[in-house]
């Protein structure tokens, strides 16, 4: 490789006597050597283009193995360049992506398109890697096996890949649920905590039922809403008896957020062996085989990822966005008892910027949102300063952080006594501390308590 293609590369197996099923196997043997070859091909640089940037000479490849639970965790890092996430966006540009919605996007959101059909930043193909083939296809043989793929990049230091696929495709472990008269049967893997539904704990939104569960604020999906049947659903006669009978909610993790499933009954939890729906009519979109039980009933398995994107009628998108987006005008118009004080939501993330707005604007606040610490101050410096008497701020942001943010605004004769209550991930004490020598007036660490949020709010601003 290294007279042809002129790289110095080494390449490191760890976790090599990593046991994996035959069929999950086979599946990731494309997968594997197209990440392999784009490391090599994209990933690592010339030498002499390592060297003018203080990196050895040769590059490293290390693909890793391990257990993790009942899935196979396998990664693929390089000690390269990295992916370069302008050209990701320019990309998207060009094949109609609107400039708006890439101003909203995450970076994560960014990464993830490379897995959509056609998307790709080569300037050109060659032998090596691509041939004409995009990561799409990874995607999609990763979706064929249950398995699922995640990108993390470094300008300048490299690009990893992580796969995880179920050990075995043909035992797992799983929660036999009840929806509309029908058994599904959701992976123990995927469901985070179930909960016992109280109503009180429902907060109705526009368009989006919301569940606050300590402190979070949580979409929730009723599977009844959506399952309509053209007859009733067979309900077999059997003596067992359900393990919670009554409405519940499955709270599954959707990378940094969640999201609640709400279902009728729960019917206990059990090892069961999937079966592949063979025929002409193949399964239905968020569903991936089905498990025949003891009894002989047919319970179909949830692929919850598939079933989240059906659900938001967005097949395209890479991850499940809750649709929790209300005009303040309209949430206002909702609730009598709101008050005229507006604050400013400053993150990163549209969902959690989202979450907090539908809190606040429950509380009846007026909310503004920005993107990023130096959004907040172009806006605040604009025409929303005089209207602005509260700020919540998470601290790690792209362009301008938290910190850089509440430094330039305490420095600013105008806005510099507008309280701001930093909201963060961070839970240590140094950043709490670097965070109220800057000026913070509050600190909270997530996850929080939206009575206690609310609480300090209302003191501040009063």
């Amino acid at each position: 490789m290294e007279i042809q293609y002129g790289k110095k590369v080494d390449l490191k197996i760890r976790g090599g006597t990593t046991l994996v099923d035959r069929a999950v196997l086979e599946a990731l043997n494309e997968p594997l050597l197209h990440l392999l070859r784009n490391a090599f091909d994209h990933g690592i640089e010339s030498p002499d283009i390592r060297q003018e940037k203080g990196k050895p000479e040769g590059g490293t490849i290390i693909i890793t193995a391990a257990y993790r639970g009942n899935k196979t965790v396998i990664t693929v890092e390089d000690d390269g360049g990295g992916i370069n996430v302008d050209k990701i966006r320019s990309k998207a540009l060009e094949m109609g992506v609107s400039e708006a919605d890439l101003q909203e996007s995450s970076k994560k959101e960014l990464l993830d398109l490379i897995f959509e059909p056609g998307f790709s930043t080569a300037s050109q193909v060659t032998d090596l890697s691509g041939r004409g083939v995009g990561m799409d296809v990874v995607h999609t043989n990763l979706e064929s096996i249950q398995g699922d793929i995640q990108v993390n990049t470094q300008p300048g230091k490299g690009t990893m890949f992580t796969i995880t696929v179920p050990f075995t495709l043909s035992v797992v472990r799983v929660l036999l649920v009840e929806t509309a008269g029908m058994l599904l049967a959701f992976p123990n893997t995927v469901i985070e905590e179930m909960v016992c539904l109280n109503p009180e704990m429902l907060m109705n939104g526009i368009g989006q039922d919301v569940l606050n569960w300590d402190g979070y604020l949580v979409p929730i999906i009723s599977l009844k809403q959506w399952f309509n049947f053209p007859r009733p659903a067979y309900v077999a006669h059997t003596e067992v008896i359900p393990v919670i009978d009554q409405p519940t909610v499955l709270m599954v993790a959707q990378g940094e957020n969640y999201v609640g499933i709400q279902i009728d009954r729960y019917w206990g939890e059990q090892e069961v062996t999937i079966r592949q729906v063979e025929g002409s009519v193949g399964m239905p979109k968020g569903f991936a085989g089905c498990t025949i039980l003891g009894d002989g009933r047919v319970v179909p398995l949830v692929d919850i990822t598939a079933l989240l994107h059906w659900l938001n009628d967005d097949p395209s998108q890479s991850s499940f966005t809750p649709k929790l987006a209300p005009t303040t005008t309209d949430f206002l118009e909702t609730f009598a008892d709101h008050h005229t004080s507006t604050i400013m939501v400053v993150d990163d993330s549209i969902n959690v910027r989202r979450f907090l707005a539908l809190t606040l604007e429950k509380a009846g606040y007026r909310v503004e949102q920005a993107k990023d610490g130096q959004d907040a101050l172009e806006k605040l410096q604009g025409c929303l300063g005089s209207t602005v008497q509260l700020v919540v701020s998470d601290i790690e942001m792209p362009r301008l952080d938290g910190y850089g943010f509440l430094s330039h605004l305490k420095s600013d004769l105008v806005c510099q006594h507008l309280p701001v209550i930093m909201l963060t991930s961070r839970s240590g004490n140094k950043h709490r501390q670097l965070a109220m020598n800057l000026g913070a007036s509050a600190y909270f660490s997530k996850p929080f308590k939206e009575n206690k949020l609310l609480a300090t709010i209302g003191e501040l601003i009063n």
